[in-house]
């Protein structure tokens, strides 16, 4: 790798002397160089040094961020870029690279898990070689719902949600995958906007665990829920069952003997992504019956889910289930027609 400090420090010599001209012609040779050496985020880093030291040599501006993108065409995984050119062909060149070099290979040994029900997974995986199978565990059986193989995609259910993994992802041999962390949705929200967009339409086109355990004839909802109105005080908890923070409110949607969803109003989906999986402490009523005036739940939050207008709907799965008793009562005071499986 060529030793690149000497020209950095006689930029800066320039820079210090207000030597614009050379500064910025110095700039664009070291930017060319790092990026033919494949020194992409070193390049990137010199081309905002430009645009800082003249915000007018557009020409070079211009001209080194074709040359960082020509280079990193040059340098995809060709074997990868096969498998996946479905994908691939529906994006620009600069999506292209800028979704390859987001991404992070890695590999797994044959009966090793990805993820397990109940996971918290940020990840989208791209798989390039091996086998997987994605299996659902219910009342103690472990169901095959699908085999993943090259070109295959897995974890589009909880990259593009907040929620918990529903199904469990194990390799069934040696397995190489290209992963992608949801963190870089923030940033490509910012420099290349399009991109999530085409990535959400492509990947949510693939079988997802829902369909899945559709076409299995099977459902993951097997307790009825109802419609409840009203109110509910929320206070998360430790695991202790002593508050954190502060309490806040929220309106009622629906409710089963083992879970029950609220809607929160929020402007910053991190304040909502942040109760993934957090204990809370609930305070509701049944409407019309004093003796259901005030009922106290405690649970765990499994998925969050975007509604409008900065409404989002919380999923929480109750420590205990409900009575039997309470849950007659619900039945008979929710609203007509309501009732669902859960």
């Amino acid at each position: 790798m060529i030793d690149i400090s000497s020209d950095e420090g006689l930029v800066d010599k320039y820079i210090s002397e207000n030597k614009t001209e050379p500064a910025v012609k110095l700039l664009f040779d070291i930017i060319t160089i790092c990026a033919k050496e494949k020194n992409f985020s070193k390049a990137e880093s010199l081309r905002e040094k430009l645009m800082e030291v003249d915000p007018m040599a557009l020409s070079e501006i211009i001209r080194s961020a074709e040359i960082i993108e020509e280079e990193k065409s040059g340098s995809l995984d060709k074997a990868h870029m096969d498998i996946w050119s479905g994908l691939y062909g529906k994006l620009t060149p600069e999506e292209s690279n800028a979704l390859f070099y987001s991404m992070k290979e890695v590999v797994y040994d044959a009966n090793e898990p990805v993820f397990k029900k109940g996971d918290h997974n940020s990840m989208l995986y791209f798989i390039d070689k091996g086998e997987l199978k994605m299996v659902y565990e219910q009342q103690g059986k472990v169901i095959l719902l699908k085999k993943l193989k090259p070109g295959d995609i897995a974890g589009q259910d909880t990259f593009f949600s907040i929620s918990v993994c529903t199904t469990s992802l194990l390799t069934l041999s040696k397995v190489k995958m290209n992963c992608l962390g949801k963190d870089v949705l923030a940033r490509w929200s910012k420099e290349i906007p399009t991109l999530e967009p085409k990535l959400k339409d492509y990947s949510l086109k693939i079988e997802s665990a829902h369909d899945l355990l559709k076409k299995k004839g099977m459902d993951r909802r097997l307790v009825n829920r109802h419609n409840l109105s009203g109110k509910v005080a929320v206070q998360m908890i430790n695991a202790s069952g002593n508050p954190v923070g502060k309490a806040f409110r929220g309106e009622l949607s629906d409710i089963s003997a083992s879970g029950i969803s609220f809607y929160i109003k929020t402007s910053d989906r991190k304040n909502a992504s942040f109760l993934l999986g957090r204990n809370l402490n609930l305070l509701f009523a049944v409407p019309g019956n004093a003796a259901f005036e005030k009922i106290t739940q405690t649970g765990t939050v499994i998925g969050v889910s975007y509604h409008l207008f900065n409404d989002y709907i919380i999923h929480l799965k109750f420590s205990m289930e409900l009575s039997s008793v309470l849950v007659a009562e619900i039945e008979k005071r929710a609203n007509p027609g309501s009732k669902r499986k859960n």
